[in-house]
């Protein structure tokens, strides 16, 4: 009988004869490779859809697109990004990260102590830009920060911040007074009512707060521009290495592949641009909070 013959006859045997062919040890072309695709009953496995939940509630906004661009590059693996649904204080929600209840996911400033507790994605998703700072003013006195080139010219005023923000303990380490309160409304008052001169924000998000807060008191200086070196990375549980990774290899290809930098510039291509930061005079500061080889853009 020839080979091809063999095989036609192999395919065409009855289950049971071939089963018993088998049972003998009678080796026969394509019986072994029938018999095998008998016993798979539903094809190649497919592996299950892996929930990564971000804190907070649903929303759309440049954080969860970005999560979601790196996710879809994920090879081998599909995941569904999806909120929470807790809203908590930053730390609260770190820890319940950290130990797998109910969150996957958050962003944050890089500092050596959230290193050493969390697993950080070490790729800087606002390119350091969170450390640029404007400041808003009350609009009754526009140039307070007019001519101001130094810090110890600087030192002289008073800034407002959240009394949690690392941006407090940065300013501080840097000579600046610094008065503080645990809520916006608290602050956008101080600074209406002059108990401070200014409050600098990232220039990422001073127009939304602006836009949010309205108070016809209330202006952006566009005379100072702070700048201090700085990083916010997505954090995942210490534990958590797979997720890390794929993230880590989603944001690198959104990189090379230029959606990283379309997406960013789509979010805040217009307000930096708004902002005129290279007519304004810099200053620089230190912050000794960021490790020394951490990449800030």
């Amino acid at each position: 009988m020839h080979r091809q013959e063999a095989m036609l006859f192999s395919i065409h045997l009855p289950r049971f004869a071939r089963t018993c062919l088998l049972l003998c040890g009678i080796a026969m072309p394509g019986v072994a490779a029938a018999g095998n695709a008998d016993t798979a009953q539903s094809g190649p496995t497919q592996q299950a859809v892996q929930k990564v939940l971000y804190g907070g509630h649903t929303r759309r906004d440049y954080y969860t697109e970005l999560l979601q661009l790196a996710l879809s590059y994920a090879n081998g693996q599909t995941y569904e990004l999806q909120a929470s649904g807790l809203d908590l204080p930053k730390q609260r929600a770190f820890d319940l990260m950290n130990a797998h209840q109910g969150i996957d996911v958050l962003f944050g400033s890089v500092s050596r102590e959230r290193l050493a507790r969390y697993r950080g994605v070490p790729f800087p998703i606002l390119r350091g830009y969170n450390g640029w700072r404007v400041a808003l003013i009350n609009r009754h006195s526009p140039d307070i920060l007019r001519g101001i080139h130094s810090k110890q010219h600087l030192s002289r005023l008073s800034a407002g911040q959240f009394l949690t923000w690392s941006d407090t303990q940065i300013l501080r380490h840097n000579g600046l007074l610094v008065a503080t309160s645990s809520d916006a409304n608290g602050l956008y008052g101080m600074l209406q009512r002059g108990r401070i001169d200014y409050f600098p924000l990232s220039v990422l998000e001073i127009a939304e707060e602006l836009h949010k807060h309205p108070n016809p008191d209330l202006m952006i200086d566009p005379h100072l521009l702070l700048v201090y070196p700085t990083a916010t990375w997505f954090y995942v549980a210490k534990d958590n290495q797979a997720l890390a990774a794929a993230l880590l290899q989603g944001l690198q290809q959104a990189e090379r592949d230029g959606s990283f930098d379309k997406l960013f510039q789509r979010y805040f291509g217009a307000a930096l641009q708004h902002l005129q930061l290279e007519q304004r005079s810099r200053i620089t500061l230190e912050n000794p909070l960021l490790p020394a080889d951490v990449t800030v853009k």
